[in-house]
């Protein structure tokens, strides 16, 4: 009786735990977290319920309360606590539709700090980075869609989506070094590098990605008009870590990639060398810079590919570099705002007009800025283009 106690606890303890341990180790598929994600919780209720009622059932037949099997109970109860607390969707709840600050100005925001700027819907909302990272993923209302804005710690990637027809998402787990989220109405996965479905009611399906763009502080509050900014306190701020205290540190300091063995890393450069990889459509196959030596270039232009990339702070944004079929001569003024040289045209940093005889907005380029382990991994065949 003993030993079979023994083992229901340590399968209870095994598929409690899996969605740490399958996610970190690339022999399991995907699709078994999916799987785990499902059967965790009725399957460790279900273990303890029967060993607990086998128990009874056997001290009632033999009046004697088997002393042995309190271990292996309560081993089962911390496999129950374990299901519902360690999972990524717990340790990382996803914000949904947050407020709005009524004095942004007064928000405990450094000037350094990252913002991601996303214009839709008819509106226009901005979200510390510092903030975002502790969640994952911030659901929003933008007019009548809703949009995920995701960021994944591990690789650095940044991503909003329009999930309107599905609803919002959640942070489902975490594979190849990137985060898997899923939507909350079906339940299906999707690796949040790629846009693609793993497995789930909806699949196959393709997120869409929506033209963002991000700056610092300093940048944000001198736009007019100023963006609506999520409400923050400076506890939302906080330096980002694990439940395990020093952790991240240690991983972020070091070559390790959870959940991508070093054997499937590209090792070119170090694995958290930051690039700007351009996701767009116009690059086929896609283009990826360093990032150090776009920020010393200021301004990059590919003319191939007939776009602009322009440093502000430790920020990164693309534009087409044509309007109305006229080629641009992009120069950064004073990091402030964007001067065609050729039509004297100003834009600001997002892109929007100011003045000059070019009366339009640049069209943005869809970018990552994320470490190379990561860009590597999920646009094999880039090409990589040096600056200088």
């Amino acid at each position: 009786m003993m030993i079979l106690l023994y083992l229901f606890a340590l399968i209870a303890l095994a598929v409690a735990t899996a969605a740490l341990y399958m996610a970190m180790f690339a022999p399991f598929p995907a699709e078994w977290l999916y799987y785990q994600y499902f059967i965790r919780k009725p399957l460790a209720w279900t273990i303890l319920l029967v060993s607990g009622a086998w128990v009874g059932w056997t001290t009632s037949r033999t009046g004697i309360f088997p002393l042995g099997s309190l271990i292996p109970l309560l081993l089962m109860g911390l496999a129950v606590i374990l299901a519902y607390r360690m999972h990524q969707e717990v340790v990382f709840q996803a914000v949904d539709f947050p407020a709005l600050a009524e004095d942004p100005y007064s928000l405990p925001l450094q000037d350094a700090m990252q913002l991601a700027i996303i214009e839709y819907g008819g509106a226009t909302k901005a979200y510390p980075l510092d903030y975002v990272v502790h969640h994952h993923i911030v659901n929003d209302r933008f007019g009548d869609r809703i949009v995920s804005l995701t960021y994944c710690a591990m690789c650095r990637s940044v991503i909003p989506f329009d999930v309107t027809d599905i609803g919002p998402l959640f942070v489902a787990s975490f594979k190849h070094g990137n985060m898997i989220v899923g939507d909350r109405k079906t339940k299906t996965f999707f690796q949040q590098a790629t846009f693609q479905s793993i497995i789930g009611p909806l699949h196959p399906h393709t997120l869409t990605m929506l033209p963002f763009q991000i700056l610092p502080w300093s940048a944000v509050k001198a736009l007019q008009p100023l963006p609506a900014v999520a409400q923050v306190t400076a506890n939302d701020l906080g330096e980002f870590a694990l439940p395990i205290p020093g952790v991240w540190r240690k991983i972020m300091a070091s070559e390790v990639t959870p959940g991508l063995p070093a054997k499937e890393r590209d090792r070119t450069f170090p694995a958290r060398t930051h690039v700007i990889g351009v996701i767009d459509n116009i690059a086929d196959p896609s283009v990826v810079y360093l990032k150090e030596e776009v920020q010393k270039a200021g301004v990059v232009c590919n003319e191939k590919l007939a776009l602009f990339l322009v440093a502000v702070g430790k920020t990164v944004n693309g534009f087409r570099s044509q309007v109305n079929g006229q080629p641009l001569h992009v120069t950064l003024q004073g990091e402030q705002t964007l001067t065609d040289t050729t039509s004297d045209t100003v834009w600001d940093l997002r892109g929007k007009y100011v003045r000059g005889a070019l009366a339009q907005d640049l069209e943005p380029v869809a970018i990552s800025d994320e470490y190379w382990f990561s860009w590597q991994k999920f646009h094999p065949g880039s090409k990589l283009v040096r600056v200088g």
